[in-house]
């Protein structure tokens, strides 16, 4: 593995301003994030495209690369496969909006997950109307030549797609070059799994690793939990997988102090590194 696949997320950074994450970043000496659009950095309900135009001028001025733009989509109400149309509706045209955005900066994939259905309606209703707006979301991202970055959520975030059974499911539904799959660590090891058994169901469709730390569950910085980080980086190597990595941190007790989270992350991430290479 690489250093330069590792990227920061300034999701944790979102109490301090866009231009504190920049600046950290820099003080950090890391080139990549992935772009979380939160209302304290970026939100397209209020800023516009022109706007997007001075936010990437100013990441460009400090040679940042960005490898996933992320619209916030599990506290926030958009939700695909909602009951409401007019919500659902509203959340498509919210997802078409930060593709265009993706497209705007120049990024190449947008996260998107499943949505949810109602706890007490029949969950294939929910399932239908999820698939519905994915396909929708994958038509318009092919046009914009931007990919679709599927992720696997927790059972207590979605009850559609939450374990390999489910992730599985959909991939096989939804079967298009711009929809792929981003894995995040946190479900493949509450439901009992491995990376490895992500790779060989996936393969090359994975596109995007969310590497984070918890017991079992969690957001919190690199090192502080029980992930197995050795084991993960050696299937990384052993599937020789050159996509990008981020170092996902949402755990709210960091919020006041993001640069100490990510200095962790990093920090365990390289000392990991030089130890494989001994």
């Amino acid at each position: 593995m690489k250093i330069d696949q590792f990227a920061a997320m300034n999701m944790v950074y979102q109490r301090y301003s866009f231009e504190y994450f920049l600046k950290s970043m820099d003080r950090q000496g890391i080139k990549s994030f992935e772009f979380w659009t939160g209302g304290s950095h970026l939100n397209i309900d209020f800023d516009s495209l022109s706007d997007v135009k001075s936010f990437k001028r100013e990441i460009d001025a400090h040679e940042l690369r960005m490898v996933c733009l992320t619209p916030e989509q599990v506290t926030y109400p958009y939700n695909i496969a909602a009951a409401d149309k007019e919500l659902r509706e509203k959340s498509l045209e919210y997802f078409f909006r930060y593709i265009d955005v993706a497209s705007e900066l120049g990024i190449d994939k947008l996260l998107c997950c499943s949505g949810w259905g109602d706890y007490d309606e029949p969950r294939e209703e929910a399932w239908k109307r999820s698939v519905d707006g994915l396909w929708k979301m994958t038509e318009y991202a092919n046009k914009k030549k931007v990919i679709l970055a599927f992720e696997i959520l927790q059972a207590m975030e979605t009850n559609l797609v939450n374990d390999l059974e489910t992730t599985k499911r959909m991939m096989d539904t939804i079967k298009d070059p711009y929809f792929k799959l981003c894995v995040d660590l946190v479900p493949v090891r509450v439901n009992g799994n491995t990376l490895l058994d992500y790779f060989n169901e996936f393969g090359d469709r994975i596109c995007h690793i969310h590497l984070t730390d918890g017991d079992l569950s969690g957001h919190v910085p690199l090192g502080l939990g029980s992930t197995p980080v050795k084991e993960h980086l050696e299937t990384l190597d052993k599937v020789n997988y050159q996509g990008d990595i981020t170092l996902e941190i949402g755990d709210s007790s960091w919020w006041a102090d993001p640069e100490k989270a990510t200095e962790i992350g990093f920090t365990t991430l390289k000392k990991v590194l030089v130890e494989r290479q001994k």
